[in-house]
């Protein structure tokens, strides 16, 4: 394990695409008793801590050596936690959580009073990413906790792709160590803050920003389902398609369908009321 081996650093094996539950019962332990794990992502190594134990964090700051005004990231346990922790998401938000998770991007997003406050900035982001690897994933379903976490190196240098390239300072200062060989992608996530329209991409990783853009620039559909396709469905296009009106950053698509809806029906009556008023169905 390099030129830290002599250090007393706890380093278990474990199998990166398959690992062993009780490897990870053990993480899990440590993590819930305020210690800090190294394991494999995705990407690049990433220490962890849980995101609910405030000293833990503070630790983690210390022995990284970053700045607190660089909040760690949120790694999430599911897709769909996002909206746990985010107060506004935009669609083009959206589109890139379809698009890449779980996957190598991190995403800034408005934090709601959920959101643990030693994760947020003094702007009221918060970072989260679903990683595309059994290690964390499976921590996070095990534990039942979220992890805080950031790559496992010193602050300003190189992220290891590898346990062997943790530097000895750090590596010292590490509970476990889960060593699952080489990260398949070896380079950090791309960082988009999706607070803004249109988005801002502050780190270009493993995905271009060709790639983030085509994602978020894709058109979208929103479609709405009745029975008969001669009432709420065509209402609910026709009040949306207006509600959208002006926003030309965000593409969509607006439709209505219905279950059994057969040619020849006729407008319904409220829907004929509603063209009245001047909402029109196109």
């Amino acid at each position: 394990m390099g030129g830290w081996a002599d250090k007393e650093v706890k380093i278990i094996k474990i199998d990166p695409a398959r690992p062993e539950k009780e490897k990870i019962k053990k993480a899990v332990s440590l993590l819930r008793n305020g210690k800090i794990v190294a394991f494999p992502t995705d990407t690049v190594y990433g220490l962890g801590v849980n995101a609910e134990d405030t000293i833990a964090i503070d630790k983690l700051y210390e022995i990284k050596k970053r700045a607190k005004d660089k909040p760690f990231v949120l790694f999430l346990g599911r897709k769909e936690d996002f909206i746990c922790f985010a107060e506004v998401v935009f669609l083009s938000a959206q589109k890139l959580i379809n698009k890449f998770w779980p996957g190598p991007l991190t995403l800034l997003l408005k934090a709601n009073k959920a959101s643990p406050a030693n994760l947020v900035s003094k702007e009221g982001k918060i970072g989260m990413r679903f990683p595309h690897h059994p290690v964390p994933n499976n921590i996070t379903k095990k534990g039942g906790f979220l992890l805080a976490t950031t790559s496992a190196n010193l602050a300003g240098a190189l992220s290891p792709s590898s346990p062997q390239q943790l530097s000895k300072t750090l590596a010292k200062n590490i509970d476990l160590i889960l060593e699952g060989g080489e990260t398949l992608i070896g380079k950090e996530s791309s960082i988009v803050d999706v607070t803004y329209l249109p988005p801002r991409l502050l780190r270009e990783g493993w995905l271009s920003s060709e790639e983030i853009e085509k994602a978020w620039k894709k058109e979208s559909n929103i479609l709405f389902v009745c029975t008969g396709n001669i009432c709420r469905s065509p209402i609910a296009e026709a009040i949306a398609r207006r509600l959208w009106q002006g926003r030309i950053r965000e593409k969509m698509k607006i439709h209505s369908a219905g279950t059994v809806a057969l040619p020849g029906f006729k407008a319904a009556p409220l829907s004929i009321k509603m063209m009245n008023k001047g909402i029109e169905n196109k």
